[in-house]
């Protein structure tokens, strides 16, 4: 800690020069030779008024000798600096004063045992002398709530005392009056100081310390110690905090301080906060005050009594009446008084709104195909001016102020808040003007102006049409407006030096098809870069770097670097809204390659570790048709109600599976298939957020496969009709003159690469999405009262038992709470089941209950539930369904099926709602009953799940640990509808349930068709070239893998062909149940030699499709195919290993291949014959003979989501 550099001449003289220097600026002051003592110069309008004298020690300017003046202070007696003023001085000034003919002399001093002393000491001499002469002591300090015998400490609140004592006394009020006036006023002021550094005596160290970050509150004017020390808040947080120790009644220091009640405000500034920061201060403060419901009349904030440098302010509080008011608003001539205003400032209209614009042609933005691009991209530059924003203040330091990143990242905040609660237009033009309008009013400063000017210039030329020739010509105009308006050039050492080269470069999107734009916009953002950084070596010619040496400008202009920064963000944007939607493993489609299709002299050219034999390459495309195993007997209906008929077995476990290690020995090892295609479904439905084209025109269908029409057809016209010969299946389809006018002939331009097709028509009426409805239906079974030992953590207390029932009852009442939070209009209802199935819906009601034979009915149970109403919102239901679910007991059977029936009839009345199951056992009463071989449970779940997926209702299933719940049976309900399936114990049911309801559907009745050219076919699947697979209800993340393979026969026409087109159709109803088909189509080229491509094999893709694939053989009870494809995936990737790929993918995969391996082994004859008689005849009863542990893993893995998914959404 070192002294603080202060601009004086002389320690030991700087109190004296301070004063001088006072009265020497002001006309209205004199100074009183041989002492420290300031007078009126007008000491004779003095004579038969009372005299006012107060000071104390120097350094808290201006107090005391600004207050010198008519109405106020008629002297001031200064000591040194932060000592009191000699009792000499004192006397002097009071001696002085009487012999001008006054009629009296009040001391007003500070309540220090210095300032006491002294003061005190001179009043008796002058006493002595005959003088009438009087002191009142201020004493308003708050900070302390119980005051040592020294009392309060006098504090800013003094400067109100000599504003009241000295408009008394202008109007010549006695002596004791004044004395009398003022000593009541005092009772009625509170002041409290806070600082956020010290301060420091010339010449000697600083009173105290504060560690960087720290604030104190309490302390005195002379830096004496406070009441406590914190982490600095924001301003409001620290006004609060001031006002409530201010006015506490629990402390004998407090200002008492009601509703109604009327105040004057001064915020004191302690030396060294910047104005700005009191602006800031005194708003909180009104506000604070306003809001507890006090009247603000008065407000003084500036520096009125100083505490040297100290960092700080103080609050001073005073209560008052139209008497004290009227003396507040006298007039005075003491040059440090404020002007005040004399209305009072609560209640008064603070704003005044702004001329109104002229209307303009359109007054509600619509969105368009422009407008998800634009969210795209906004969202990318405001990220990346976010990241971006402690480097180009750094950069900005050099040249300027240092808050070029800080204004960037001003305007990226206003931009995402703008995104979020504006409709962005449809139409560039209006976006340009409204994001022009944006930046010039939230961003400020000449950066604000400037891109402003840019956008403004830019938005006309798009207003007609927005092709790369009115895009180049809108650059061009913002370009040349921020030269003209702006001042500079390139070569200015300016933005303009990398937006220039860019502007130049994007000319060529005038001349180049719509396909070479991205190529376009990347060699533009390099030349922005290299003009950003040519910076270092150019002479600032504008701007305020111009005023900067240049040998002191060694880094890269930071407004260069921004623009160079923001196009590169674009850039970022723009590519991957442009990637493919379908992402295929391989760059090429692979078909089986032939030994004398290898070129010679090719193998040298080939990728280390790829040399070897080519037959011994695991993933040429060579793929073993395994024919599918004869499926089950296919189950009867559900029984008519009250039925009880039996009904056979069908076959259920699969074939038994070879020991490891003699695979080969009846069959060739399975070849790891490349051609693999991943869909990001759940982004593909979310048409908000899609870029694609929109068309409500049908579209146009080939009459052979269904492919339809798009900007890879080709077609022929003719005098009367037109052809298109279908790229999938080479059928010709004929279009009449009549279909022309319809606007679907291929003389209309086919739509483009991704078209949107949605139905103008609507199934029913519009839902409101706040009508979703949520289902908790809750196992309240004997067997949920088992209880868990709940850790207390570093709690000294003993371990708490809680049962499986109450930590479900934990957790639906924070699901409740939050659900109420977040949205207060949905509405909840509660099922729970044992051995009857009770309906409380939104608890309001009388419970409906289903038993004995009701349990069995399919059709009663159905219908009781579809014509159950849940007519009111959590809002209104909350304590209710509280109270139902505190009330719930554990005893009885399971009653699972008809339960879950219920609740999916219950919610299938609303789009988008769910059913949440929460269960610790297998069913075994009613429909759906687990614990008896009986064929109908199994076709039960399949059917509800098929009529919940139909119907748009997720179902999430939730076991606990430790019970089979035949979760491979149960978890299709939410397998096949988008569900959550999870087996949870006491401390993770409540984050299940939670996550499980924030789950919302995108997109319902989600079918996929996946067309490729005539001898494609997709093994496992359909040996067609078309195939169709029915996805169900859609959320956010889902991911679906197809693959596909060249039929032998065939190999030799595709070798021929140099691409390949593939197109997705992707039909389903979004939530407002608008009909929409996402049509996709995208050519791959083909290659004969998948090894060729290895290195460079899309591991993400490959990895998703592994997993999912043998999870679905697996509930499907084919082990053996899912074990040969898991061998094939390891061979895969122990040769791609080679080529190095991701340490991060390789180790994820090979996580999976691992879990599934060991699912595998779990199921295999050798393994099964160490389990104990009763173990495996429990598992024979499930279909698939998984355990619930191994069931759970393989539904997880059925929707396991690709590395670069999770990396896209982390990256938003």
């Amino acid at each position: 800690m070192e002294i603080q550099r202060k601009l004086l001449n002389s320690v030991e003289q700087c109190a004296d020069e301070a004063l001088e220097g006072i009265a020497s600026s002001n006309g209205g002051l004199m100074l009183l030779r041989g002492h420290r003592v300031a007078l009126r110069s007008d000491l004779h309008n003095l004579k038969g008024k009372v005299a006012l004298i107060s000071g104390g020690g120097s350094g808290h300017e201006p107090a005391h000798a600004g207050y010198i003046g008519s109405g106020m202070l008629s002297a001031a007696v200064a000591g040194a600096v932060f000592s009191s003023p000699p009792s000499g001085s004192i006397l002097a000034a009071i001696m002085t004063l009487w012999q001008s003919g006054t009629s009296g002399v009040l001391l007003l001093v500070k309540n220090y045992t210095g300032d006491r002393l002294n003061f005190g000491l001179a009043a008796e001499k002058a006493r002595a002398q005959g003088v009438p002469v009087d002191m009142v002591v201020v004493s308003d300090d708050c900070a302390f709530t119980q005051p040592s015998k020294a009392g309060r400490r006098g504090l800013c609140g003094t400067v109100f005392i000599h504003k009241l004592a000295g408009a008394l006394a202008e109007e010549s009020c006695p002596l004791d009056v004044i004395v009398t006036k003022v000593s009541n006023a005092v009772k009625n002021i509170g002041t409290l100081g806070v600082s956020l550094s010290p301060c420091s005596v010339p010449g000697c160290l600083p009173t105290f310390q504060l560690l960087p970050g720290d604030m104190e509150l309490g302390l005195g004017i002379h830096g004496e110690p406070g009441i406590k020390k914190s982490k600095l808040a924001s301003a409001d947080e620290v006004v609060r905090t001031m006002i409530d120790h201010m006015t506490d009644p629990c402390s004998q220091s407090h200002l008492p301080l009601k509703s109604g009640d009327t105040v004057v405000l001064c915020v004191n500034n302690l030396g060294a906060l910047s104005c700005l920061e009191m602006a800031v201060v005194t708003r909180a403060a009104i506000n604070c005050l306003m809001g507890r419901g006090i009247q603000v009349a008065r407000v003084m904030s500036g520096s009125f009594m100083t505490s040297l440098e100290m960092a700080g302010m103080s609050l001073s509080l005073m209560r008052v009446d139209e008497e004290i008011l009227r003396l507040f608003d006298a007039k005075t001539s003491a040059p440090a008084w404020p002007n005040l205003s004399s209305e009072c400032l609560s209640g008064r209209n603070l704003y005044v709104e702004p001329t109104a614009r002229p209307a303009a042609g359109e007054t509600k933005p619509e969105q368009g195909p422009f407008s998800s691009v634009a969210c795209l991209v906004l969202k990318s530059i405001c990220k990346g001016l976010l990241q971006r924003k402690d480097e180009l203040n750094a950069l900005d330091r050099a040249a300027g102020d240092g808050d070029c990143g800080s204004t960037h990242a001003l305007a990226a905040t206003a931009i995402e808040d703008w995104m979020q609660t504006t409709t962005i237009p449809g139409s560039p033009c209006r976006f340009l003007t409204a994001l022009a309008g944006l930046v010039e009013e939230r961003m400020g400063g000449s950066s604000g102006a400037l891109y402003s000017l840019f956008l403004t210039a830019a938005a006309p030329h798009l207003k007609e049409s927005c092709d790369g020739k009115h895009w180049d010509k809108a650059i061009q105009a913002g370009t040349d407006a921020m030269k003209r308006y702006g001042g500079a050039a390139p070569g200015d050492r300016t933005m303009l030096d990398a937006l220039c080269p860019a502007a130049e470069e994007l000319k060529k999107l005038s001349t180049v098809s719509p396909c070479g734009h991205i190529a376009v916009l990347q060699a533009a953002v390099e030349k922005a870069e290299l003009g950003a950084e040519s910076t270092r070596a150019l002479t600032a010619k504008a701007g305020r770097a111009s005023y900067i040496a240049s040998e002191r400008l060694t880094q890269p202009d930071p407004g260069a670097v921004a623009v160079a920064a923001i196009l590169r963000a674009m850039f970022d944007a723009l590519k991957r809204k442009d990637h493919i939607k379908m992402e295929f493993a391989c760059s090429h489609v692979v078909c089986n390659w032939r030994p004398e299709s290898l070129a010679e002299g090719l193998s040298s050219m080939l990728p280390t570790g790829l040399s070897r034999k080519k037959s011994e390459h695991p993933y040429d495309n060579r793929i073993a048709v395994i024919p599918k195993p004869i499926p089950p007997l296919t189950p009867p209906p559900v029984p008519p109600r009250r039925s009880t008929q039996k009904h056979t077995r069908p076959i259920s476990m699969p074939p038994p599976v070879p020991p490891r290690g003699l695979e080969g020995k009846g069959q060739a090892n399975i070849k790891a298939n490349v051609n693999v295609v991943l869909l990001k479904v759940g982004s593909l439905v979310d048409i908000n957020k899609a870029s694609s084209i929109q068309s409500i025109q049908k579209p146009v269908h080939c009459g052979k496969c269904r492919a339809v029409m798009s900007s890879v057809s080709h077609s022929q016209t003719g005098p009367i009709t037109s052809t298109w010969s279908c790229e999938f299946c080479s059928n010709q389809n004929a279009l009449s003159q009549s279909e022309l006018k319809m606007g679907r002939s291929p003389l209309w331009t086919p739509p483009g690469r991704d078209v949107l097709y949605v139905d103008e028509e609507i199934d029913t009426d519009y839902i409101n999405l706040e009508d979703m409805l949520v289902v908790f239906c809750v196992d309240i079974s004997g067997s949920m009262s088992v209880t868990s030992e709940v850790s207390p953590g570093n709690s000294m207390r003993s371990p708490t038992y809680v049962s499986r029932l109450q930590g479900v009852q934990e957790a639906l009442q924070l699901a409740l709470s939050s659900l109420l939070k977040s949205s207060p209009h949905r509405r909840v209802a509660l099922v729970t089941f044992n051995d009857e199935v009770t309906v409380y819906g939104d608890g309001t009601g009388v419970p409906l209950s289903l038993r004995d034979w009701a349990l069995v009915d399919y059709d009663h149970i159905r219908e009781q539930g579809e014509k159950y109403t849940t007519p009111h919102c959590i809002a209104e239901t909350f304590q209710c369904l509280t109270q139902r679910i505190k009330e719930l007991r554990e005893h009885g059977a399971t009653a699972l099926g008809p339960a879950a029936l219920i609740s999916v009839a219950m919610a299938s009345q609303f789009t988008g709602s769910k059913v949440i199951i929460c269960t610790d056992g297998r069913a075994n009463i009613g429909l759906g009953q687990l614990e008896q071989e009986c064929v109908d449970s199994v076709y039960f779940y399949n059917q509800l799940a098929s009529h919940a997926a139909e119907k748009g209702v997720i179902v999430s299933v939730m076991t606990f640990e430790g019970e089979d719940c035949s979760l491979a049976e149960v978890g299709k309900l939410a397998d096949h509808t988008g569900g959550r399936i999870n087996r949870v114990n006491i401390c993770t049911v409540g984050s299940e349930i939670q996550t499980a309801v924030a789950d919302n559907v995108l997109a319902t009745n989600v079918e996929a068709t996946l067309l490729a050219p005539n001898g494609i076919y997709y093994p496992f699947e359909e040996d067609n070239h078309r195939l169709v697979r029915e996805i169900g209800n859609v959320t956010s993340g889902v991911e679906i893998t197809f693959q596909f393979a060249v039929k032998p026969d065939r190999v030799e026409s595709f070798q021929r062909r140099d691409r390949v087109p593939f197109q997705l159709q992707l039909s389903f109803k979004t939530r407002d149940l608008k009909k929409v088909t996402r049509v996709i189509t995208q050519q791959k080229r083909v290659t004969t030699s998948s090894w060729v491509w290895a290195g460079s094999l899309n591991m993400a893709v490959l990895g998703v499709h592994c997993a999912q694939l043998c999870a679905r053989l697996t509930m499907e009870g084919r082990i053996q195919e899912a074990q040969s494809q898991l061998k094939a995936q390891q061979d895969l990737l122990r040769d791609i290993s080679e080529q190095k790929p991701s340490p991060k993918e390789e180790s994820i995969y090979g996580n999976w291949i691992s879990t599934m391996s060991m699912i595998c082994e779990d199921l295999n004859p050798d393994t099964q014959a160490n389990r104990s008689s009763a173990a495996i005849c429990a598992t024979r009863k499930h279909s698939t003979g998984l355990s619930d542990e191994a069931a759970e893993v393989v539904y997880q893995m059925k929707r396991v989501t690709s590395v670069g998914q999770r990396e896209e959404k982390a990256a938003y």
